[in-house]
């Protein structure tokens, strides 16, 4: 926490020291165009706080960075979701995910936004815009936003997973780039305004900048790299899992490496519709979908994951310039990403989409009015499903599940690492009341929402979670005190797995799904036979389903390297083990398997 809270204090100084640089520069607007173009930016998996402009002290951004000289920063925006396909939702369609629906992951082909939905390309597209976009993620791509695009040129090739995506030949920016520049070549003298929207992968984990873009790093285990979502790779991440904050910097190198090399390539866009004249009759966008949480709640999730509702996962970039927007301007008002599309709407002068609920920020932007939003909103669905509402002053964030909350004094304490709900009940009554209001507005009928959840968990036949799998999925309560245990021949199920020593319960292993259990499942564990010591005889496996928590005992020392059951769940939620035992307890794998839906 002390390397977090340090490292809050020099962004806050950086942030200080970057934007009194452009105080001086003459807040000059462009008289506007009947049609500007309008170009939009989403770099995804993007923090705010690791661009430079937003107060990181290295340099990661250069050209981010003119660009924000060159307009307005939302300092205090964020997204509605913490991953990519709700909150693209929510940026095209104006409406909350609860609203349009997708809160879970989806395969090819399944229901999506309604049709009778309006997107924000269609708006655009009526209004005489020649509408183009570049997306490099299947989880925003065209089945999610799609509708509306004359063009619409998918980057995104499938693959198992996104490392081996990044891999292939023709993906990623540097493949992006060269399509969109000459597409800019090619349509830049058309009388024709367009709306350019691209969206690149990038700085998305895995953390592997190209050695030229690795300029960070430092004796925090220089020679290691990220090899994607295998915890197993280089033993960078389970050194991290294991409390290692030397691996944690050194993740957090590689990620400002990756932030530093998708710049360069904005930079490349951004100086074509210089060279091409398309400045001074463009608005220029640049945001992201969510961020990431990079080990800043080590006790609740780790990194490459971004399923929470904390700050670091929601607080994304919002740069603005163009035909009447102020130069070099920090605005503190609080705004997020379902006022994007009625923003660039109300910019350009096109029809609003119909029922949207988020707000134009125009006039924020070109300083005419202080404040926008009184409060915003964010939710997610997927591991634990939470809701949450802030002001400028405080954060509540509502688990589902449990009904519990959590607040946080965002003034006192930005990192949200300090629950102060039993200290302020009337702040947690005040933000009760907006949130329970907001709720009503947006959350689907159960009916719905079990159809909804049903549709989409449908292929969910056999689950299998262990600790090389997504950094969400699998997580470890006090870090320091587990071992790791990589050896193939131990027996372990994937060659790996974490233990620790009998205690008093203070430590624990959660296996989470990213989408709800709908069903009945049969939930077994794997055990191997790790280099612990006496093994328990009476390890607690904790089953927390819709209608039953139960706690199971095993004896580790039985059946070693085989599935063991542990029983038949309804709608299971997640499975947990701690150390209250009588010897070593071994995290290694859980298998959910579907009976019936």
């Amino acid at each position: 926490m002390a390397l977090n809270s340090s490292r809050g204090r020099t962004r806050l100084r950086t942030l200080a020291a970057f934007w009194l640089a452009f105080a001086v520069l003459p807040a000059l607007a462009t008289a506007q165009s009947a049609h500007p173009n309008i170009v939009v930016f989403v770099l995804d998996q993007l923090r705010a706080d690791e661009l430079h402009c937003y107060g990181n002290p290295r340099l990661t951004s250069p050209n981010i960075d003119k660009l924000a000289g060159r307009g307005v920063v939302l300092s205090q925006f964020y997204s509605v979701a913490p991953w990519t396909s709700p909150s693209f939702g929510t940026l095209h369609s104006s409406l909350f995910p609860s609203k349009h629906g997708v809160t879970l992951f989806f395969e090819p082909g399944m229901p999506l936004i309604d049709k009778d939905k309006p997107m924000l390309a269609e708006n655009l597209q009526a209004s005489g815009y020649y509408t183009v976009a570049f997306v490099d993620n299947s989880l925003g791509g065209k089945p999610l936003m799609g509708r509306g695009f004359n063009e619409f040129v998918d980057g995104s090739a499938p693959a198992p997973d996104i490392t081996e995506r990044l891999a292939r030949p023709g993906i990623g920016a540097y493949y992006t780039t060269g399509k969109v520049l000459s597409w800019l070549d090619s349509h830049h003298d058309a009388a024709q305004p367009f709306f350019l929207y691209v969206h690149y992968l990038e700085p998305h984990s895995p953390y592997n900048p190209p050695p030229a873009d690795d300029l960070f790093k430092s004796d925090a285990y220089p020679n290691l790299s990220n090899t994607g979502y295998d915890f197993a790779g280089s033993g960078l991440t389970r050194l991290a899992m294991n409390g290692d904050n030397r691996a944690v910097e050194r993740l957090y190198q590689l990620y400002d490496g990756k932030v530093h090399s998708i710049d360069g390539y904005v930079g490349q866009v951004l100086d074509r519709l210089r060279s091409l004249g398309l400045d001074d009759n463009t608005y220029i966008l640049l945001t992201s979908d969510h961020g990431e949480l990079l080990y800043s709640h080590p006790d609740d999730f780790l990194t490459f994951d971004h399923r929470s509702l904390y700050n670091t996962a929601l607080h994304i970039p919002l740069i603005v310039a163009g035909p009447g927007i102020p130069r070099g301007q920090i605005n503190p008002a609080l705004g997020s990403n379902v006022d994007t599309a009625p923003t660039l709407l109300d910019l350009v002068d096109a029809s609003p989409l119909d029922d949207a609920e988020g707000h134009s920020l125009a006039g924020l932007l070109e300083g005419k009015v202080k404040s926008v939003n009184d409060y915003i909103f964010a939710e997610e669905d997927i591991e634990i499903p939470e809701r949450s509402v802030r002001n400028q002053n405080y954060k509540l964030i509502r688990n589902l599940w449990t009904s519990e909350e959590q607040l946080f004094d965002l003034q006192r304490d930005p990192q949200e690492l300090h629950n102060v709900a039993k200290e302020s009940p009337a702040i947690v009554q005040q933000l009760d009341a907006q949130l329970n209001a907001w709720m009503s507005a947006n959350e689907p009928s159960p009916e719905i929402q079990a159809r909804r959840w049903r549709i989409y968990t449908q292929p969910q036949q056999t689950v299998t979670i262990d600790d090389i799998s997504l950094g969400g999925q699998f997580s470890l309560l006090s870090r320091t005190a587990w071992h790791s245990d990589e050896s193939a021949a131990s027996g372990n199920y994937g060659g790996t797995s974490f233990w620790t020593e009998a205690g008093d319960g203070s430590r624990s292993a959660t296996w989470r799904n990213d989408s709800p259990f709908v069903g009945a499942y049969n939930i077994y564990v794997y055990t191997g036979e790790p280099k612990a010591g006496p093994l328990a005889t009476n390890a607690p496996f904790k089953v927390v389903a819709e209608h039953v928590t139960k706690i199971i005992p095993l004896n580790l020392q039985n059946n070693v390297g085989e599935w063991r059951l542990l029983g038949t769940f309804d709608n299971p939620r997640y499975v947990q083990l701690s150390n209250a035992a009588d010897g070593s307890v071994v995290a290694d794998a859980v298998r959910f398997e579907r009976l019936h839906q």
